[in-house]
């Protein structure tokens, strides 16, 4: 399994603290409050900045792109123990990465076509909120994939187990364990400062400040697909 590490590295500080199971917990514990906040930030925050949806809509859709993600690792988690061999023969980090930077262009590129077609329309109109979640669900399914070191240990051991259902459940425990971050009220402060930046605004002004964050979002999936190419 060419560029994931093994998964001992990772797992070491938390063997104590019981089996495997509560161990792969514990990890995500750690990280989610720690490296998965400060990788995801940089994608939550633009947008939900961008949305301009205040702080209850910035930790409603924070909150989706988290749960998403979970299930994301869950199902990756299902395909590695499913595949087995396979993925420990033949799967690295480029498809993976590549894939996440596809989806994360092109959300940055809605970001884009949202402020050249909501130009005309009266301050304050906003698209449905239903459409935000999408996206930050799709940005969610994307962060999935990234390369995240202690991730992809936990999907490398459930690939040597060569079971569907204990690799999924691993990969769902350590999501879960991620659940606790501060993420939510960071993508809540976006949206409560984006909020108050559009009240005290004009609309072209806040045009261009979302066409910004738009322009961080797919500089953000250039770098995933460049990391994704070279390593092809």
């Amino acid at each position: 399994m060419s560029g994931l590490p093994a998964i001992g590295p990772y797992l070491a500080p938390f063997e104590g603290l019981g089996g495997i199971h509560f161990a792969v917990l514990a990890m995500g514990f750690f990280y989610g409050l720690t490296m998965c906040s400060l990788s995801c930030l940089p994608l939550v925050a633009p947008y939900v900045f961008a949305t301009q949806s205040g702080f209850g809509g910035g930790f409603d859709a924070t909150a989706v792109f988290v749960l998403t993600r979970v299930a994301g690792y869950t199902v990756l988690g299902a395909a590695a123990g499913f595949a087995g061999q396979v993925v420990l023969d033949h799967v690295g980090l480029e498809a993976p990465m590549l894939v996440s930077g596809a989806l994360v262009l092109l959300i940055g590129f809605l970001v884009l076509v949202r402020r050249r077609t909501s130009c005309a329309a009266p301050r304050g109109a906003a698209r449905p909120q239903r459409s935000s979640f999408r996206h930050m669900a799709t940005l969610g399914l994307a962060t999935s994939l990234m390369p995240c070191p202690p991730l992809y240990a936990v999907m490398l051991y459930g690939a040597t187990t060569q079971s569907a259902m204990t690799a999924a459940t691993l990969a769902f425990l350590f999501g879960v364990g991620t659940l606790a971050s501060p993420i939510y009220y960071l993508g809540a402060a976006a949206g409560w400062v984006s909020g108050r930046i559009g009240q005290r605004t004009t609309y072209r002004y806040g045009s261009l400040l979302r066409g910004l964050c738009g322009l961080i979002i797919i500089l953000f999936g250039l770098k995933l697909l460049s990391s994704g190419y070279g390593g092809l």
